[in-house]
């Protein structure tokens, strides 16, 4: 990799569902004419959102009448996997062109370099977390985070982090979450769609998952979090962030992409 690589970083701060995803995908479909080797981008979710996987129908998951009345977004990610609630989080997104150094062409391996930075971020913040790297059995499919997965980041077992990855052609993303909170856990299962007894599928899912402010003890604020990790990210790849804003282009695309990811 080239030493100190010139890489964006995007702070993009609390967002809609909506506008959150149509920013990743401009900033997936326009990494070719960014002007950066990459871009890291940190975002947080305002209102709170469930984001659904790219072939789910949110008829069939979530109650549409209670999220309308609780205020809370739909949106679709361009990546696979299933639904996740979003608002107790920080969420981050890699995008660069293909061949890049920083991103082995091996699936499996990618996952595990690139979520290097997040491993070391949380352990700055007083967290020893570790990568899973081997599969488990899959657990019920009622939530996407609650799933296992070898390329979670987890504590004694239980999911941290979880990322998703999107190509096509010479175009990587790479995006996931790392849960700061677990508050919101009862509005979570409460416009689910169900087959199975709610108290059961929470025990279940406490069982699966943690976050930081349980594994540290302390209430991490998010932006310092942020920092932690955009740190790390520069120290673990030996690349240069530089702060910058979406290109006009990008903002261009991501406000015609709205409607697209606007599902309620």
């Amino acid at each position: 990799m080239k030493k100190n690589a010139k890489w964006r970083l995007i702070i993009s701060g609390a967002l809609s569902g909506p506008e959150n995803m149509a920013i990743d995908e401009a900033l997936f479909s326009l990494s070719e004419k960014s002007g950066y080797a990459g871009t890291l981008r940190i975002y947080f979710w305002e209102p709170a959102c469930i984001s659904l996987g790219y072939f789910q129908e949110k008829e069939n998951i979530l109650n549409i009448a209670l999220c309308k009345a609780r205020g809370i977004d739909i949106t679709r990610r361009i990546t696979g996997g299933g639904a996740i609630y979003h608002h107790g989080e920080i969420t981050y997104s890699i995008t660069t062109t293909l061949p890049n150094p920083l991103v082995p062409l091996n699936v499996d391996e990618s996952y595990r370099h690139l979520e290097d930075f997040i491993i070391n971020g949380i352990w700055k913040c007083g967290a020893e977390v570790n990568y899973r790297g081997t599969s488990r059995p899959r657990a019920k499919d009622f939530y996407c985070f609650a799933r296992p997965s070898k390329y979670d980041v987890v504590k004694k077992g239980k999911k941290l982090a979880g990322s998703a990855q999107r190509r096509s052609k010479n175009l990587f993303l790479q995006h996931g979450s790392i849960l700061l909170n677990l508050d919101e856990l009862d509005a979570m299962f409460s416009v689910l769609k169900l087959d199975c007894n709610i108290e059961k599928a929470k025990q279940e899912f406490r069982g699966n998952v943690t976050s930081l402010d349980e594994i540290t003890g302390k209430n991490l604020e998010k932006h310092e979090v942020a920092m932690r990790l955009t740190g790390e990210f520069e120290k673990t790849y030996a690349v240069t962030l530089t702060e910058d804003e979406l290109t006009p282009d990008e903002t261009r695309m991501s406000k015609e992409l709205i409607k697209k990811y606007s599902l309620i």
